[in-house]
């Protein structure tokens, strides 16, 4: 109840400030603020600004706190990008808030971003490096369109896609964006993930693709075998993005479509163990290759 209430009392004493927007001189800078009542990532970007101005100091100063730039900082306050795990402890040792910033990131963490398809969209286009590990179907970017179809069309008898054939188109023009300038792609799959789908036809030619995308040379394709459970991709997908900026990014999802991405770099680092880890229980490129090429229709 007393956080309640002392969060009820930020958003009354931060309007007071939302005039004062401007240049770096100014304390506010023009991006507004996100409504806190969205979701606790929204609260911890409009907590942020608060006490920026209750400090008195710009974003600059901020981003000297915690290790990054003024337009960082901009971007943490809009809503647009999330602190990490070092940023909020900086952050609270600074301001002395008792924890509080690493408080919130936490249970931020167990709930849902509603932006979250958009980015996960926008990282699977960017990446120069993925590594993504599937356990019940042929991911993006490898589905033929005829396997996108069948899948869809499963959505579609679940009443969760209206029109089947406009889902397909924007698939395969995502995923050919996703293919675009021949980003390094480390792919493992779960045997399970390669069982038949939609037909035998269909997955005869979702096969003879698999193969031809394994003769890239940007692209490895390793199968995890039944043999090797339990392994710990048992719990569900992921996926690890490396970007231009030096910066990584990771994606767990399921098929409810409930999805987490997680910006914060050591988080995201440990996802990109936890890949190599189910990669070491994995079969070779070129055992997966035999397997992949004889494997059931």
């Amino acid at each position: 109840m007393r956080l309640a209430l002392y969060f009820v009392t930020v958003a009354e004493n931060i309007g007071n400030f939302e005039g004062n927007e401007g240049n770096e001189g100014n304390l506010i800078m023009v991006n507004a603020s996100p409504n806190p009542e969205i979701s606790l990532y929204a609260l911890m970007a409009y907590y942020l600004r608060f006490c920026r101005i209750k400090h008195g100091i710009t974003q600059t100063r901020v981003g000297e706190i915690i290790g990054c730039t003024k337009g960082q900082v901009s971007k943490y306050e809009a809503g647009i990008k999330q602190l990490d795990e070092r940023e909020c402890a900086a952050l609270d040792q600074a301001w002395d808030t008792g924890g509080l910033f690493s408080i919130l990131l936490r249970y931020a963490k167990l709930g849902v971003d509603p932006n979250w398809p958009e980015k996960l969209r926008k990282y699977q286009r960017e990446a120069v490096t993925l590594r993504f590990f599937h356990g019940s179907v042929i991911p993006m970017p490898f589905q033929t369109e005829s396997y996108s179809r069948a899948l869809l069309t499963a959505g579609h008898d679940a009443h969760l896609i209206d029109d089947v054939e406009r889902a397909v188109a924007k698939r395969m023009e995502h995923q050919k964006a996703m293919l675009a300038g021949g980003p390094a792609i480390w792919s493992v799959l779960d045997e399970a993930a390669l069982r038949p789908m939609g037909g035998a036809l269909v997955m005869e030619e979702q096969r003879d693709h698999l193969l031809k995308l394994i003769d890239l040379r940007n692209i490895s394709v390793r199968v995890t075998p039944e043999s090797a459970l339990p392994h710990i991709g048992v719990d569900g997908g992921f996926s690890h993005f490396e970007l231009r900026n030096g910066l990584r990014a990771a994606f767990a999802g399921t098929s409810l479509h409930v999805g987490r991405i997680i910006d914060d770099q050591m988080e995201a680092s440990r996802v990109a163990v936890r890949f190599e880890r189910i990669a070491a229980r994995s079969w070779s490129e070129d055992q997966s290759r035999d397997w992949i090429a004889r494997m059931r229709l």
